[in-house]
């Protein structure tokens, strides 16, 4: 009893009484009492009370000029860990090798200096040749996974992406000037006896190095890092045009009406008994015909490319879904380059998911049955199946927004409870097995419409499929759609689907080439080595970046099933060798295929791709997984699932 009363008395002020759970905030909180204000400005003789304050203060202190900040003071702690250990943020024992480099054959070194660039002073740092401007290199702490994981904000996520994951072959000479030049897909190469020169000289991510892996996968870092923004005066639109989207106005002066007034009783009911707050009230009055215009511009151009499933050539805001409506608003909004509009937008994002989330239908307040989801292809008028797509494209796509950009209750909310809804409605529909009938023909508009429509349901159910393995790569979740399930094909070609009508497909004289299964697909992965008549089927069926993407997909979430979420394979005698080789065989092939696709790419086309030239950087996480697993031999502690971005990895690198 005692001893509790000694630790109860050091976690209470005396003096207010209020509680610390740590010795050290209880001694920083008691000089607020004495009055004391021990640390002084050496430049300006401001005093203060913490140390904390006058540290920050330095940066804004008029009279510091162009001095150094006392060392002392710097931000950080001084590191005494290796550097392999500091860059994994991993215990470190301090002895050179240390145990944890020791236990895992890491290289062993300490070259942190213990004194700070910033120590000298201005004439030795005016003499010092400044760095040249490169990418990180990956044992930067900048770049640990513990950084990436505990910064205080997505500004702080904004890192210098990782070229050799986004740029076609071309652009790097020195490093792929053994390749060939562009060839017909799938055409062996002169040197194909010999290793690949991806693998010889391509990134590849160290041993257990997942931190690079998060790092490159950061959305907002992708976008940033590709110059993926908008230029001066992209926020403007014509009303009229071949590159107008719409015509009428006045009809979408009408529309944006109706929006600011559901959003406004959305807040108000967010808000209860209250009214909602003032800058919310002013960021709902930012949406107008002009920003609507504007801001769904902003989305084609930008974020369009990551998950074409929307039919952009008969895409009209004036009288597609509301959803739908909002969610392109929301998703374009964020590459405005007026930062306060961005910032008005982003209040308004769970207010936008909740009015989204309370349709009849999509809220779990209403009877499935009261809103008649109808199957497609059955007695419903096309117009109300075109309207139900839109709606459930809309729902998903701000799931995705709020799930990368939104704020942490936010990313929960909508993985835990949102997906799931979309999830059912996704069975509802059977849209894991929708696929075109090789016997369906185009004879019309009418025709061409329908092939459209479940086209853009098809690209629909694949991204959401990927998103559901995203849930799984980086919150450890068990994935909702089950591989029995599945029968989706790979969508169809990009060319087919931005045609706008049935004249201009008679005109073009395009047609549609069928995407294969997935499934498929990902069997073929598997093939022995040597076996290029089976690669062969995926090079005829000339799959796409895209494509490849979803098949790594697959790749991690079976991997993982099969290795830390396998109770068998830490049964006694398992043989994990055996157990993993298929996995590597099937990474193998996909590396292959890949290299292909990114050797034969043209780089001006392979620029305009999307997220998926990331595809790359989850073979790396796959290999990354895998010999972890095989180090351990099937044993490890407890990883944890359903749990903040990159925890269970995070955990990985401990091992």
């Amino acid at each position: 009893m005692d001893i509790e009363m000694e630790a109860q008395s050091l976690s209470t002020c005396n003096q207010c009484g209020k509680k610390f759970q740590r010795k050290a905030h209880l001694l920083r909180h008691q000089q607020q009492h004495s009055g004391d204000r021990p640390y002084s400005c050496k430049f300006c003789a401001k005093t203060f009370k913490r140390s904390d304050v006058l540290r920050d203060h330095f940066s804004r202190c008029e009279r510091r000029g162009n001095s150094a900040i006392p060392s002392s003071l710097e931000r950080g702690r001084k590191r005494h860990a290796c550097d392999e250990c500091s860059r994994l943020k991993v215990k470190c024992d301090n002895n050179v090798p240390c145990r944890k480099c020791t236990e895992f054959g890491r290289k062993c070194v300490k070259t942190r200096s213990s004194t700070n660039a910033s120590t000298s002073s201005p004439e030795e740092q005016h003499s010092q040749t400044p760095p040249l401007r490169s990418t990180p290199e990956t044992t930067s702490d900048r770049n640990s996974i513990g950084f990436l994981l505990n910064c205080p904000s997505e500004n702080d996520f904004i890192r210098e992406f990782p070229q050799s994951s986004t740029r076609s072959p071309s652009s790097k000479p020195e490093v792929f000037s053994a390749l060939p030049s562009v060839r017909e897909y799938g055409a062996p190469s002169p040197a194909s006896s010999s290793t690949s020169v991806f693998h010889q000289y391509g990134h590849m991510i160290q041993e257990s190095n997942i931190d690079v892996f998060l790092n490159r996968l950061e959305f907002q870092n992708f976008e940033q890092q590709t110059n993926n923004w908008q230029m001066p005066n992209e926020n403007m639109i014509l009303w009229s045009g071949p590159d107008a989207l719409f015509l009428d106005r006045r009809v979408l002066e009408q529309r944006a009406f109706d929006i600011k007034e559901k959003l406004r009783y959305m807040a108000a009911v967010l808000n209860p008994p209250h009214q909602p707050p003032k800058e919310v009230i002013d960021a709902i009055e930012l949406i107008t015909a002009e920003t609507i215009a504007s801001y769904i511009k902003l989305y084609f151009k930008h974020w369009h490319k990551h998950a074409p499933m929307i039919h952009e050539p008969t895409f009209n805001p004036c009288t597609a879904a509301l959803p739908l409506v909002l969610s392109l608003m929301s998703l374009g909004g964020m590459y405005s380059k007026e930062s306060e509009d961005v910032a008005k937008l982003k209040l308004l994002l769970d207010i936008i998911e909740a009015y989204i989330f309370s349709i009849p239908g999509l809220s779990d307040e209403y009877d499935m049955p009261g809103r008649m989801y109808v199957k497609h292809g059955e007695t419903a008028s096309p117009e109300w199946q075109q309207y139900q797509l839109e709606e459930l494209q809309g729902a998903y796509l701000m799931i995705v927004l709020q799930y990368w950009t939104g704020n942490p209750t936010a990313r929960t909310r909508v993985r835990q409870q949102r997906f799931p809804k979309i999830v059912h409605i996704f069975h509802l529909l059977d849209m894991l097995t929708m696929q075109h009938s090789p016997a369906f023909l185009i004879t019309d508009q009418t025709s061409f419409r329908t092939w459209i429509r479940k086209e853009s349901f098809i690209r629909t159910g694949t991204v959401a499929v990927m998103l559901d393995h995203a849930f799984g790569i980086f919150n450890n979740v068990s994935p909702h759609f089950q591989w029995a399930e599945m029968d989706l094909p790979f969508p169809s070609d990009d060319k087919f689907f931005q045609i706008s009508n049935f004249d201009m497909m008679v005109t073009e004289t395009a047609i549609p080439r069928l995407g294969m299964r997935i499934k498929d697909a990902f069997l073929i992965l598997f093939s022995p080595d040597g076996a290029d008549d089976e690669l062969d089927v995926l090079r005829r069926g000339r799959v796409t970046a895209l494509d490849m993407q979803m098949l790594v997909h697959f790749l991690y979430t079976h991997v993982w099933a099969s290795t830390f979420s396998n109770p068998m394979a830490s049964i006694p005698g398992t043989d994990i060798q055996a157990l993993t080789a298929p996995f590597h065989l099937a990474m193998r092939n996909w590396r292959a295929l890949w290299d292909e696709i990114k050797a034969n790419a043209i780089e001006e086309e392979w620029n305009k791709l999307g997220f998926q030239r990331t595809a790359e950087s989850y073979y790396d996480a796959v290999r990354s997984i895998l010999n972890v697993f095989e180090r351990r031999e099937g044993h490890f502690p407890p990883i944890p699932s359903d749990c903040e971005k990159g925890s269970h990895l995070k955990r990985l690198l401990s091992f």
